[in-house]
């Protein structure tokens, strides 16, 4: 098979709990960040222009916490499926606060009928 995705935890502890940690480094964050949105979109309403620093932000909420502990010194160096993990439940630990604070948004937004 030339493509298969792996849904089970590494069988290395060490990289289990590298994969843990990415997981909670990007929910913190992912909250603060879609927290920090919700404050500034009622303070000082978002303009289009700014999409541009959301998205770069978003894309940092994943990438960093990814590359602090991929480049921290591990006892067994990872393999790219760690990597490959890590960066998956980066983008489901960032994107799901955020996917929780639109769909909370969208529930208290006032209907024009």
């Amino acid at each position: 098979m030339l493509f298969s995705i792996s849904t089970t935890l590494p069988e290395n502890p060490q990289s289990q709990a590298l994969v843990s940690r990415v997981a909670r480094m990007t929910l913190v964050s992912g909250a603060s960040y879609s927290a920090a949105l919700a404050f500034l979109e009622r303070v000082l309403p978002i303009k289009p222009n700014w999409v541009v620093g959301e998205v770069i932000g978003g894309v940092l909420l994943v990438g960093l916490p990814v590359m602090l502990v991929a480049r921290t010194p591990q006892a067994t160096p990872i393999t790219w499926r760690d990597y490959e993990r890590m960066v998956m439940v980066g983008f489901v630990g960032a994107g799901l606060p955020i996917f929780v604070w639109q769909v909370l948004e969208y529930l208290v937004m006032p209907t024009f009928e």
